[in-house]
């Protein structure tokens, strides 16, 4: 997307763990959207669970959640640089 790129890094793809979600990206012209250095939206695989995470901290790409249970799911980042907001897409499998 207009020559950014985002890599996903993931502690845990385990279901009932708590998971750190770290995003690497440039944060040279990285500024917060809607009050947050970043979001991320999850969405399960039957499109049942929902879940909308703000970062652990306003200095850095990194947020927080845990997967209630196994299964695959669709992450959409979205970070604002140099006055654009981008959303990133991946998908994962998280297992028992």
């Amino acid at each position: 997307m207009d020559g950014e790129t985002v890599k996903l890094a993931i502690s845990s793809l385990r279901a009932i763990e708590q998971v750190k979600l770290s995003f690497e990206l440039d944060q040279t012209n990285l500024t917060p959207y809607l009050g947050a250095m970043g979001h991320v939206v999850i969405l399960d695989e039957y499109g049942k669970k929902f879940l909308h995470v703000h970062p652990s901290s306003d200095q850095e790409p990194v947020f927080e959640t845990m997967f209630d249970k196994p299964g695959i799911y669709k992450i959409w980042a979205e970070f604002q640089q140099n006055r654009k907001v981008r959303a990133f897409p991946f998908v994962i499998e998280v297992t028992e």
